[in-house]
């Protein structure tokens, strides 16, 4: 068996804080979605947002989820 690549793990141990801040363009590469999807979806119009908390992001989600589903 080949090696495995270890440069996309994270360390898991110690759980990401609601106040670690998420980027747009990351989201956008970890989900497959492009960035102007993702704010047509999660963003009001007249808003001009790169990166949000950890806590806005799960809000924005699941108010997404609220309306759609």
């Amino acid at each position: 068996m080949g090696a495995i690549g270890l440069e996309g793990l994270h360390d898991v141990s110690n759980p990401a804080t609601t106040e670690e801040v998420v980027s747009l363009g990351t989201l956008a590469e970890l989900t497959g979605f492009p960035v102007d999807y993702i704010k047509r979806e999660l963003l009001s119009g007249d808003e001009e947002v790169t990166e949000m908390t950890m806590t806005e992001l799960r809000k924005r989600v699941l108010a997404y989820l609220d309306s759609n589903f």
